[in-house]
């Protein structure tokens, strides 16, 4: 990850415990995308990026 990227992910999801965050990305998953790693709050399809070169955090997680 880059230091934005490290950023972000603080900002996301540095007050979840693991279940939390794991719900969080289930929550994700079934409504057909996700975050992107993106200051500008981005949303994509799970394997996307976004309009900012961004990945999902699907893909920046290697989750897919």
């Amino acid at each position: 990850m880059t230091p934005a990227q490290q950023e972000q992910y603080r900002r996301v999801f540095g007050g979840l415990d693991r279940g939390e965050r794991e719900e969080l990305l289930q929550e994700w998953y079934d409504a057909g995308g996700c975050e992107a790693a993106c200051p500008n709050g981005c949303w994509v399809e799970p394997d996307g990026t976004c309009e900012h070169g961004e990945p999902s955090w699907f893909l920046l997680l290697g989750m897919i």
